[in-house]
């Protein structure tokens, strides 16, 4: 790739460049430094600007979203305006003050810093940099986004035709021939795209940070194969088809919708949770009386409808087959289609598509019903519905071993810092790396045990060969990522085994239920080379003997 394809960059000025235009500091003549304080300073002056990033969100967040132009002309009209916006705004004035204080010790000391000539201008080097690897990285990643567009294009193309049983004509095929020619172009530029370490490393810490801020906002992360998952449901979603999102407990499945809601569709989701006894006023609504008139109160379901928000039916299969046929009519609706009340014969256009959510029945889920096959009808893929997976199940390298990439992806993203580092010492880094990726072992093993057991009845005879019986519980990714929370909280001091006791193990949830699972569950991180020096009463798990323990690690 040649350097004269790399995007433009703009010239933004450095966020001590920035801290010292508003600052204006006194100018005073400085003693030279030497190279190792110039290198030292510079690295305390990168990592100040990383979190004066985060401390200006929070003063904004604090402020009602005010930017620091908006918020220094509020203070310029006094202190009774500020009083009065922030109680208009149910702001807490104290986290305000607070957020404000810590800004501006951040911009002291970076004004402090940058104010030394041989610092600014080391720090602008090293922008400068950096800068130039970002654009290689941001070329990189805007191919693959190129590529991933025209390959969607192309399928969607495909798919069209095959719907409707009709061979593309002369002009349809010179468009797929044009996309299928782009979608090569691209591949090969790709493959031809000189990566330096430096670039590489660059598209490695911009992956982590997107996770990490997906996560802190959605509370979800895109992976290959939820990335792959969307694009297949997208273009259904945007022509306002119903989708049916099913899989195992703890698989993601409402997250999922959620995301793709709020990320993709724009708007904030009215989730309706569903049970056994679900009544048609929480679809449909109710009357009720308003200053002495009798009024009709549509539920949060149809103003969504009315407001155009995505609606998601969480654990759809907990609605008892009878009450299913309310939502019939309305599932075969899309945007632009015109859906009439049936209480109140009011015409609501619709302008969002509705999600569902389906737990496969198990020993812990008895009362699930099956989806009566003309409700799955009216979800997109026939009498079928979009299956979710727990990540990573059935992958396995060229030697046919179990692997982990898009968990091990996740939690390594929580596990960093801003910059995308985990503070590993070089002494440490193979023993942790070594110790996370037996925990992920053990973790995806559960999790496969699980899905073989809710799928073939859950029954001891399932705890067969090296599969164990799960009829109950199952480490999820939300599990493991508030394992990893609580690591990196703890500065990595703790083994991670002991982590995993106190996060999981002992929660008030799950210590005092299905003790078999919990016990099968020792045995798997056993096997995976955690807990070797454990002893039964760690787990508090009734009936657990020593004898077993020392079988499972081998000592007897």
């Amino acid at each position: 790739m040649e350097r004269e394809s790399l995007p433009h960059i703009p010239n933004i000025p450095t966020t001590p460049e920035q801290v010292l235009r508003e600052k204006q500091p006194e100018t005073k003549e400085a003693e030279p430094l030497t190279p190792e304080q110039v290198k030292e300073q510079v690295s305390e002056l990168l990592e100040l600007s990383a979190a004066r990033a985060e401390a200006g969100k929070h003063a904004r967040e604090a402020w009602g979203g005010l930017t620091k132009a908006e918020r220094e002309e509020l203070k310029s009209k006094g202190e009774d305006a500020v009083a009065a916006h922030l109680e208009t705004a149910r702001l807490d004035p104290e986290l305000v003050e607070f957020r404000e204080t810590t800004l501006e010790e951040y911009d002291n000391r970076i004004a402090e810093l940058s104010s030394h000539p041989q610092v600014l201008e080391a720090y602008k080097d090293r922008f400068g940099e950096l800068k130039e690897t970002l654009g290689r990285a941001i070329s990189y990643e805007h191919l693959q986004q190129e590529k991933d567009a025209v390959q969607k294009a192309e399928e969607k193309l495909q798919k069209l035709y095959e719907k409707i049983g009709k061979a593309p004509g002369p002009i349809e095929r010179k468009k797929l021939t044009a996309l299928s020619d782009r979608r090569k172009e691209i591949g090969e530029d790709l493959k031809s795209f000189e990566l330096d370490p430096k670039t590489i490393d660059m598209l490695r810490r911009r992956e982590v940070r997107r996770m990490q801020h997906d996560l802190n906002r959605y509370s979800f992360a895109e992976t290959e194969s939820r990335q792959e998952l969307i694009r297949e449901v997208l273009p259904d979603l945007l022509q306002g088809a119903p989708v049916l999102f099913q899989g195992e407990t703890g698989s993601g499945k409402s997250q999922l919708a959620k995301y793709i809601s709020e990320r993709y569709l724009g708007k904030t989701p009215t989730i309706v949770s569903v049970s056994e006894q679900i009544k048609e006023s929480q679809i449909m609504g109710s009357r009720g009386l308003e200053a002495g008139q009798t009024v009709f109160n549509y539920s949060e379901f149809v103003k969504a409808q009315k407001e155009g928000r995505p609606v998601i039916l969480d654990e759809v299969n907990l609605m008892p087959h009878e009450f299913a046929g309310l939502l019939h009519d309305l599932l075969q609706k899309r945007v632009g289609d015109v859906w009439v009340h049936p209480t109140t014969g009011e015409q609501i256009p619709i302008t969002a598509p509705i999600m569902a959510t389906a737990n496969l029945k198990s020993e812990r889920y008895k009362q699930r019903y099956e989806l009566d096959v003309a409700t799955l009808r009216r979800f997109i893929g026939g009498a079928g519905a979009r299956e979710i997976h727990y990540l990573d199940i059935g992958k396995k390298d060229k030697e046919g071993n179990p692997i982990a990439p898009e968990t091990l992806k996740i939690l390594s993203a929580v596990l960093a810092d801003r910059h995308g580092e985990i503070q590993w010492s070089e002494e440490e880094a193979l023993q942790k790396v070594e110790e996370l990726k037996r925990f992920v072992q053990a973790c995806r093993k559960i999790q496969e045990d699980f899905t073989l057991s809710v799928r073939e009845g859950g029954e001891e005879s399932l705890a067969r060969g090296d599969r164990l019986a799960f009829k109950e519980l199952v480490i999820t990714l939300k599990d493991q990522i508030e394992i990893m929370k609580a690591w990196k909280a703890s500065e990595f001091k703790e083994p991670l085994d002991s982590i995993v006791l106190s996060e999981f193990f002992h929660k008030a949830e799950i210590s005092g239920r299905a003790a078999k699972d919990r016990e099968n569950m020792v045995k798997v991180f056993i096997a995976n080379k955690l807990f070797q020096n454990a002893k039964p009463e760690d787990f508090k798990i009734q009936g657990l003997s020593p004898k077993a323990i020392r079988q499972w690690q081998g000592k007897e």
